[in-house]
């Protein structure tokens, strides 16, 4: 008897219970649920819905919150028709973030009466999905934090003006080297954007539309061949960086590329070379000086052959070759009889 009427009283007490929480919910709406309260920011300058603040309707929670299913997208949208227009047609900020449906990844609001409705910290903002990284740019020059009004600007309704970006880079750049930067806009300009991504790299910039760097280059700093941060006017030819090597100094003139490629310098290609390099020597290439003691740019048989050139000049003369002298013209193999 005493255990059945525990368990009707136990049902009475959960009854009133639900019955009161239901009451409060009808009044109150889901106020007592609420991890706390609305900020009452209003950067729009103007009401929205006839809402000044998300403070305005804190007790309607279904404006903001699908049962089971907690802050939502489709709800937010249905008053900020502006960040929906711009998702639609993939334009201004929200139409560039990948993750634009996530409203509460930047926008998070129960902090509290005075909070900002928007994460401005670099380091929650994805801020290198709009082509522009912070990995380098989290800290000043003096190693203060930066935020997002070191860089940018808000207008009357808090929408960032990314025209002034530009003098934010430079007031904040020439802060460290004031003469660097004036000769870096006299020479590249203004848009600092247009070439810097943030990473230290140039933006969308094909190098290979000024000099490729293929072979032995693609691994050059570039500080190598962009002294003090030079970028236009740079050499491209060879011998701007490469000095003559003192095997064939003097002699091949500056046209490198003619026997030469980025892959390296050796082996060295070489160009309108018809006599056979093992001179008939099966087994082995011939050295060059064997041809070319002294310059690369003349050739002797002299110093391999043990006959004269007297004798050279009586045979030839003798055959009606007056031309004695150039012996790759009749002995174009190194042959004797051809």
């Amino acid at each position: 008897m005493t255990k059945h009427l525990g368990s009707v009283l136990g049902c009475g007490a959960t009854l009133i219970l639900v019955t009161c929480l239901l009451a409060i919910v009808a009044v109150a709406g889901g106020t007592p649920f609420s991890p706390g309260a609305l900020s009452a920011d209003h950067p729009q300058a103007r009401p929205i819905q006839n809402f000044v603040s998300h403070a305005d309707f804190e007790t309607r929670c279904d404006l903001c919150h699908t049962p089971f299913h907690g802050p939502d997208a489709e709800q937010c949208v249905q008053c900020h028709n502006d960040v929906r227009d711009q998702i639609t047609q993939a334009q201004g900020i929200h139409g560039v973030l990948r993750n634009a449906t996530d409203c509460a990844a930047c926008h998070v609001d129960h902090k509290g009466r005075t909070a900002n409705l928007t994460r401005t910290s670099p380091d929650v903002f994805p801020h290198n999905q709009f082509g522009f990284s912070l990995i380098n740019h989290q800290r000043d020059y003096n190693q203060t934090a930066l935020t997002c009004r070191a860089c940018h600007a808000f207008g009357q309704d808090q929408k960032i003006e990314s025209a002034n970006v530009r003098a934010a880079c430079v007031k904040c750049h020439q802060e460290k080297d004031a003469m660097f930067i004036a000769d870096h806009r006299k020479q590249m300009g203004e848009a600092c954007v247009a070439c810097h991504d943030g990473t230290d790299r140039l933006k969308d910039f094909d190098h290979a539309t000024v000099f490729a760097l293929d072979g032995k280059h693609a691994n050059v700093a570039c500080t190598k061949c962009h002294v003090k941060d030079r970028y236009r006017g740079t050499p491209t030819n060879c011998v701007a960086c490469h000095a003559d090597p003192k095997v064939h100094l003097g002699q091949f003139g500056t046209n490198c590329a003619a026997c030469h490629t980025a892959q390296g310098w050796r082996p060295a290609r070489l160009i309108k070379h018809s006599f056979p390099f093992d001179h008939g020597n099966k087994s082995k290439d011939s050295d060059c000086k064997v041809c070319h003691p002294t310059n690369y740019a003349t050739n002797t048989c002299y110093s391999c052959h043990e006959h004269t050139q007297k004798n050279m000049a009586t045979v030839h003369i003798k055959a009606n070759i007056p031309d004695y002298q150039n012996c790759l013209k009749c002995h174009a193999t190194g042959k004797k009889k051809e």
